[in-house]
């Protein structure tokens, strides 16, 4: 007989995004493949955090998995302090050491999305991140000018988004545009964001692409439609998952462990919203 419930909470937000739900539905076929019952919580800006950690403990789950960059870090912090078993999927970057964490390069990420912005000839680039806390677009807008700087270029805008969607891409994008019209090339923190951008771009400010660049981030399905085509920066999402569910089952099964970073690489998805990465010089 085993005291355990085989529950485990798998707790994200931002539902509506796509990436998002194909992380929650990789996620719940790798813990059903483990024999482990996934119990999914939206934390959405209606719930009260301290309501849903109350609630997961009542469910009695074995562990909790946040899969959110965007949730409060404390929130992670809160669950592991209330004693339940806790690692981050996708968030907890390498500022933050609270909670394990398993998460890809982001910053190597923003690194490679420079490298192919140089080397396609672009000079007057910008930064459309997410919400300034997520530490997703941290740590990508770190490396991204990081390796800008080692080429002597310093983006013309940063500019945060509210959230990670396509009205906020394509609302944010104008206003970069306007503010400045020598602005050549966009590295979007986030597929949907990426996609706002085009059709900004494209459609309301009649300027062509990609003579105006376009580098988003994930390779979510839509980033490969033929009317998009998005150069992109894909990640390995079963990767983090099978750490982000190892390092669970472990912190399960003999107690408290240190605290832990599994990082996965990513690498550039070249498409038609990018010109062909040549080297400058």
């Amino acid at each position: 007989m085993t005291r355990r419930s085989e529950l485990i909470a798998l707790v994200s937000n931002a539902f509506r995004n796509p990436y998002v739900m194909d992380i929650i539905d990789k996620f719940t076929i790798e813990l059903q493949n483990r024999k482990l019952r996934p119990l999914i919580f939206n934390l959405g800006t209606e719930f009260d955090s301290f309501e849903v950690i109350s609630l997961m403990s009542q469910y009695q789950v074995d562990g909790v998995v946040i899969a959110s960059s965007t949730l409060p870090y404390g929130f992670a912090k809160s669950v592991a302090d209330f004693g339940m078993p806790t690692v981050i999927a996708f968030g907890g970057g390498m500022s933050q050491n609270a909670v394990s964490a398993a998460f890809v390069d982001n910053i190597e990420g923003g690194r490679i999305a420079a490298r192919a912005l140089v080397h396609g000839g672009y000079r007057s680039v910008g930064f459309l991140g997410g919400p300034s806390h997520a530490t997703t677009t941290q740590d990508r807008l770190s490396g991204f000018q990081g390796q800008l700087a080692s080429d002597g270029i310093s983006p013309v805008q940063v500019v945060f988004a509210a959230e990670y969607s396509h009205a906020a891409g394509m609302e944010t994008a104008i206003g970069m545009i306007k503010a400045h019209s020598e602005l050549d090339a966009l590295f979007c923190a986030d597929d949907l964001l990426a996609a706002g951008a085009f059709d900004a771009i494209r459609h309301n400010m009649k300027r062509a692409i990609p003579e105006v660049g376009i580098i988003g981030f994930n390779d979510i399905q839509m980033a490969g439609w033929p009317s998009y085509n998005l150069t992109t920066i894909r990640s390995h999402v079963e990767q983090v998952i099978a750490h982000a569910i190892d390092m669970l089952q472990l912190q399960i099964e003999h107690g408290p462990r240190p605290i832990e970073k599994r990082i996965v690489s990513c690498e550039l998805v070249m498409r038609e919203t990018l010109r062909s990465a040549v080297p400058v010089g």
